[in-house]
């Protein structure tokens, strides 16, 4: 099971970084993950905390890490994400 808590606090700074993709990959980094830096059209997977995002590219990638981390948490955590 995922811990809502850990997830959330993933996701604010996440969420509040001009670049969201380059604040995963420091959480991911930071960790002890690796991260491969591919062109835009490869097919990349971030697996991390649970959550496996996949997409063309790194940033297509993060966004639908985000958009799976946000499907997991509660609607009062999710309400209380930044806009």
């Amino acid at each position: 099971m995922i811990d809502q808590l850990q997830v959330r606090a993933l996701l604010d700074p996440i969420l509040n970084a001009s670049d969201p993709l380059k604040t995963l990959r420091e959480h991911v980094l930071s960790a002890g993950g690796l991260w491969a830096d591919p062109n835009n059209t490869d097919l990349f997977e971030i697996s991390f905390a649970g959550i496996a995002g996949i997409g063309f590219g790194a940033e297509e990638a993060t966004q639908n890490w985000i958009t799976l981390a946000q499907g997991q948490l509660s609607i009062e955590q999710f309400e209380a994400l930044p806009n």
